[in-house]
């Protein structure tokens, strides 16, 4: 399945800091849209309840907005100064922070609507997993003016200090609808992720949290044909 995602964070601190600073980063924090993916496998455990385990990428994560540079202001440590005089306008970047994860869930699957598998049926799905750390980085994308010729930087920001396992929490709805034959269905499934612990050990630590929404199709084998055989 195809995830499309949003991602934001809730802050805390490692530090006792002002109400001020505190505030000035959540008016920066917003969503940032990303893209993940899903490989899962159901145990039916009874007529309507399964076991499902997989694994997924998830592509977690916050956009932190900066705006209002003026000239010579350091635009991060790996980026540079702000030299570039030629924008009049409103100018401001983009900062993408990007967690990126190999999870394995372990979800609980229930039927709550739907007689039989010839016509849609909706869930519902809950359980947890947990995520081992393919990469992390920050993505700023200037906006209204560049620095060294470019608009675009890739940036470690080790401040962060990621932590490389994580456990989650999900939950979410399911809704299959057959399209081909009785055993290949597609389905449409939004669930809320939520990470239990922060994903980082920074000053700001980052307490991820996601909506996810998957589409994709599923297959189920005719048990009863293969028993019968």
């Amino acid at each position: 399945a195809v995830a499309p995602t949003l991602g934001n964070s809730i802050n805390t601190y490692k530090y006792s800091t002002s109400s001020y600073f505190r505030d000035s980063l959540k008016k920066q924090d917003r969503w940032r849209d990303a893209i993940g993916g899903t490989l899962m496998y159901g145990i039916e455990l009874k007529k309507k309840t399964k076991l499902m385990l997989g694994i997924q990428f998830q592509n977690f994560g916050f956009t932190r907005k900066r705006e209002d540079y003026k000239f010579l202001d350091t635009l991060h440590p790996e980026i540079g100064l702000m030299n570039d005089l030629s924008q009049t306008g409103n100018n401001y970047i983009d900062f993408n922070y990007r967690y990126q994860y190999l999870t394995i869930p372990v979800l609980y699957s229930t039927q709550i609507s739907g007689r039989n598998m010839q016509s849609s049926t909706f869930h519902w799905i809950v359980g947890g997993s947990i995520s081992g750390l393919v990469n992390h980085d920050v993505r700023a994308v200037l906006h209204g003016f560049s620095a060294r010729g470019k608009k675009v930087f890739k940036l470690k920001d080790g401040t962060d200090e990621p932590t490389r396992i994580s456990i989650n929490f999900q939950t979410g709805f399911r809704l299959e609808n057959p399209i081909y034959g009785k055993h290949t269905f597609i389905f449409i499934q939004p669930s809320f992720n939520m990470q239990a612990f922060s994903s980082n050990t920074g000053i700001n630590r980052h307490h991820l949290y996601a909506l996810t929404f998957e589409v994709g199709l599923t297959f189920k084998p005719d048990l009863d044909k293969d028993k019968s055989e």
